[in-house]
Formats: C-alpha cells, sequence, structure tokens
C-alpha cells in the first residue's frame, strides 16, 4: 500500500494521501493521531528545510521560501502521512503476536541471503513487549529483560496466498505505471 501510493506524483499523490489519512481517521483515529504528534517535528522539519532551503522561484507571500521548495515539502509531507496512515491502521487492527507472525513470514523468503526472519521477530517481539510493560507501568524484571518469549508461528492458507498475489500484482503495477 504505501510503495503503490508513495509512487504517485502530484494529483494522484494528494488523492492517495487524503483518503488513506481519511481512512485511518475512521478506522485507526487514536492510533493516527498519536503517531501525528509524535512525528510534528519531523513533519516541521520536512516543512522547513524543503520549504525554505531548496532553491528556486521565491514565493511572495511566505518570505524566503521558494515555489520549488513548498511543492518538494507538500510531497515529502504526503509520503510520510501514507507511511503513518498504513502503520496506524496495523497498529489498530493486528495485535502484537500478529505483527510478529506477519514480519516473520514476510521476511521468510529473505532466508538464503542470510536475513535470518526468526531474529528480526525476536527483536520486533521483544520491543513490543517493552513498550506494553512500559504503557502498563510495569518495572519488569530487575535488569529489565524480558523472562520469557513466544515466537508465534502461522502457516498460510488460501486467502493468505491470494492476498499476497494481490498485493505483489499492486506493487508490480504501481512500480512500472
Amino acid at each position: 500500500m504505501i510503495v503503490a501510493a508513495s509512487s504517485r506524483e502530484g494529483g494522484e499523490l494528494a488523492v492517495a494521501c487524503s483518503l488513506l489519512m481519511v481512512l485511518a481517521l475512521v478506522a485507526a483515529r487514536a492510533h493516527f493521531l498519536a503517531m501525528v504528534r509524535r512525528s510534528r517535528w519531523l513533519l516541521l522539519t520536512i516543512v522547513i528545510l524543503f520549504g525554505w532551503l531548496t532553491p528556486g522561484t521565491p514565493v511572495a507571500v511566505l518570505p524566503g521560501a521558494t515555489i520549488e521548495g513548498v511543492h518538494l515539502a507538500a510531497r515529502n509531507l504526503a509520503y510520510l502521512l501514507i507511511a503513518i496512515s498504513v502503520v496506524a491502521g496495523l497498529l489498530a487492527s493486528l495485535s502484537a503476536p500478529q505483527l510478529v507472525v506477519g514480519l516473520r513470514s514476510l521476511l521468510a523468503p529473505l532466508s538464503p541471503f542470510n536475513i535470518s526472519p526468526d531474529r528480526v521477530a525476536v527483536r520486533l517481539a521483544l520491543t513490543l513487549e517493552q513498550v506494553e510493560a512500559s504503557r502498563r507501568g510495569e518495572g519488569g524484571t530487575a535488569d529489565g529483560a524480558v523472562t520469557t518469549l513466544t515466537l508465534p508461528t502461522a502457516t498460510w492458507g488460501l486467502v493468505d496466498v491470494l492476498a499476497g498475489g494481490l498485493a505483489g500484482t499492486l506493487f508490480m503495477v504501481a512500480w512500472f505505471a
């Protein structure tokens, strides 16, 4: 979804960003707003760096800003907001074990390239456990380590294969369009 939406330009990018933000506000309001609030300095930095530090034609109403810079800032803000919208939707619709299983399954084809899906999944599971423990206000063990970790597994079904094929097709269409 991120690659398909982010490979667009101009009006298509604006529509994709707007639609995904509205979907995120409807389906995952709390996660989306929290992520935007945490990213506010990054969003502001993008606007300043691109809007005011890109050479080009000056904007009359914004002293120091350039038209080219404002366009670059808007495009990069849209890319970041698309990513935030998609991640907010994932966080709202999947539990921590489901996220770990999904990442582990997606990384499985990279095993021949010395990328261990299990190691990445364990790191994600540990990170998610620590985040949840800090939200609950638990101190955990004396050294802050998690005492037990369950690495969930899943098998591929027909729906998974069809969804993967559809996602791969959308990726190819977006990449070559």
